[in-house]
C-alpha cells in the first residue's frame, strides 16, 4: 500500500500515472541551477532543473520493495542515520509485520552500513518513524498498528541494539502522527489522539535518566469539528519554550494551520492561546516548523487551491515578537499529487546557520501542469534571507518515467553543511506498494547574493 510521509494509514487511491564540477565558475553556475543558492529559474514549462547532487541511490534494498516513510538525522560527530518502515522479516512468505529499520553512514552519506538494522520488532505493523539525534545518541518514535494501537520510543544503546519504551496515551490513537524534540534534559513528544474519533493534541516528556514515559496529557483540546492532527515541534535555543504547529480540521475542505508555544515548568508546560497561521478559508495541511539560534521561527505547510497545491511559509521574528511573513507562497507554480485521497503535499524543513547567515531549505513533491510524465518528483527550494525570497525549485529525485513516482521526502544538513535528502521511490510493480528509500546529497554549499521574485 502506498504511504504518504509520516502516515500510518495506507493511501486508498491510485496515483495518477504518470562529475563532479571542478572549476570554480562551473561550481557557481551549477549551484545556481541546483537550488543551493538563491537564483533565477532555468526551468521550462512543466519541468524543473535538476539538483546538482549525487546520483540518487537505493539505501534500503527492501527484499519486497516495501520501504516507506523515510526520516533522516545527523549526530554531533557527523554520523547520518536514516529510518523507515519496511517489511523485511519473512520476506519469502510476505506475512510478517512491518518494522522500523535504520541505516547509518560515517562519511556524510558516501557509503552506508551494509544491512539495515531492526529498531524493534513488534507484533503490529510499525509506521511513521520520527528520528532525533541528541549528541551521539539516536532516538526513534513511531506508531504501531493500522488503525494505530500504540506509540513507542526506542534508543540505540549499541550499534545493533535498541531499547524500546511505550508512551502511554489516555485516549485512543486516531490516525496518529507524532514528533519528538530534545531539550532541558528531556525528550518531548507530541501526537494526536482522542475519543469518539475526534483527536486532540497530546504531550509527554521523559527525562533521559528515566526508563519509562509518563502518561501523556492534553496540550490542546480540538476546536474544529474533525479535531486536531499532524503536530510538529521545536524547542527554543535556551531550552525553556516549546513551539508547536498543527492542523485543525473543520471539514474535509477546511483545514487551518495553528501555532502555540509553551513554557517549560518542572515536568509540565504552560501552553499559550493558539494563533492561526493560515489565512482565509483554506484547505491547509501538514505543517512543519524549525527555529534558529535567535529563536526566530520558520513554518511551512501545504495548501490546496483550485489550480493545484502550493507550499506556504510563515516567519516569526523573535525580536519583534510577531509574524512578519504569513502565508507567502514559496513557489508560484502549483503541483498536483494523487487523484484520490489523500491529495496532500507534505513539506519538510531544514535549517543551517553559518557565516552569520541562515539557510532554510524546504522539500515537497508533485508534478507540474504540462509535465510529460504525470508522476511526482521531489522538489527543493532554499532561502538565505529568512524567507523573504526563495530559490527557483529544483528536481531532487530526477526521474522521468511515467511510473517513476518520488514522494515522502525528508532533508537534513550534515556536519559539513551539505544538504541531504531521502525519499520514497517507486521501483516497479505496484505503484501503491513497491517502493525503496533513495538518498542524494548536494556536492557543495555556498551563499550568493542572487534573489528571485518574492511570490505572494
Amino acid at each position: 500500500m502506498r504511504q504518504s510521509l509520516g502516515s500510518p494509514a495506507p493511501l486508498v487511491g491510485r496515483d495518477q500515472k504518470r562529475t563532479s564540477v571542478r572549476r570554480w565558475m562551473g561550481v557557481l553556475l551549477a549551484l545556481l541551477v541546483g537550488g543551493l543558492v538563491v537564483g533565477t529559474s532555468l526551468a521550462a514549462a512543466g519541468s524543473d532543473p535538476d539538483w546538482l547532487a549525487s546520483a540518487p541511490k537505493n539505501i534500503s534494498s527492501s527484499p519486497l520493495d516495501l520501504a516507506w516513510q523515510p526520516n533522516i538525522a545527523t549526530t554531533a560527530s557527523g554520523e547520518m542515520v536514516v529510518a523507515w518502515s519496511d517489511q523485511r522479516l519473512g520476506a519469502e512468505s510476505g506475512d510478517e509485520p512491518r518494522n522500523i529499520y535504520v541505516i547509518a553512514s560515517d562519511d556524510d552519506g558516501r557509503t552506508w552500513t551494509t544491512a539495515p538494522m531492526t529498531v524493534a520488532a513488534t507484533a503490529e505493523n510499525s509506521f511513521a518513524p520520527n528520528l532525533i539525534a541528541v549528541q551521539e545518541r539516536i532516538f526513534v518514535v513511531w506508531v504501531d498498528g493500522a488503525p494505530p494501537s500504540a506509540l513507542y520510543e526506542a534508543e540505540r544503546i549499541a550499534p545493533d541494539t535498541w531499547e524500546r519504551r511505550g508512551i502511554p496515551s489516555p485516549a485512543s490513537l486516531i490516525n496518529t502522527h507524532s514528533d519528538v524534540v530534545y531539550g532541558a534534559g528531556h525528550l518531548h513528544v507530541v501526537f494526536n489522539a482522542g475519543t469518539y474519533n475526534v483527536p486532540d493534541i497530546l504531550y509527554a516528556a521523559r527525562p533521559l535518566t528515566a526508563t519509562t514515559w509518563p502518561t501523556a496529557t492534553v496540550a490542546f483540546t480540538h476546536t474544529a469539528l474533525l479535531g486536531s492532527a499532524n503536530p510538529r515541534l521545536v524547542i527554543s535555543p535556551d531550552e525553556t519554550v516549546l513551539h508547536m504547529v498543527w492542523e485543525e480540521r473543520a471539514s474535509s475542505n477546511l483545514r487551518s494551520i495553528m501555532y502555540m508555544n509553551g513554557e517549560l515548568s518542572g515536568e509540565g508546560v504552560n501552553w499559550t492561546t493558539p494563533t492561526q497561521l493560515s489565512t482565509g478559508g483554506t484547505l491547509s495541511f501538514w505543517p512543519d516548523i524549525a527555529s534558529d539560534s535567535q529563536d526566530n521561527l520558520y513554518v511551512v505547510w501545504g495548501e490546496k487551491g483550485t489550480e493545484g497545491a502550493y507550499v506556504r511559509y510563515a516567519y516569526r521574528d523573535a525580536a519583534a515578537g510577531s509574524w512578519t511573513i504569513q502565508g507567502q507562497a514559496i513557489d508560484a507554480d502549483p503541483v498536483t499529487v494523487n487523484e484520490l485521497l489523500p491529495t496532500d503535499i507534505i513539506p519538510r524543513l531544514a535549517l543551517r546557520e553559518e557565516s552569520q547567515m541562515t539557510r532554510a531549505c524546504v522539500v515537497w513533491y508533485g508534478f507540474r501542469e504540462g509535465a510529460t510524465a504525470l508522476a511526482e518528483e521531489v522538489l527543493l527550494s532554499c532561502s538565505t534571507d529568512r524567507g523573504q525570497t526563495w530559490s527557483a525549485p529544483v528536481n531532487v529525485s530526477r526521474t522521468t518515467g511515467e511510473d517513476d513516482i518520488s514522494i515522502a521526502p525528508a532533508i537534513a544538513f550534515d556536519a559539513q553543511g551539505q544538504l541531504h535528502s531521502v525519499w520514497q521511490e517507486h521501483v516497479g510493480g505496484s505503484i501503491t506498494r513497491n517502493y525503496e528509500i533513495y538518498h542524494a546529497y548536494a556536492y557543495y554549499t555556498v551563499f550568493m547574493p542572487l534573489v528571485v521574485k518574492n511570490w505572494s
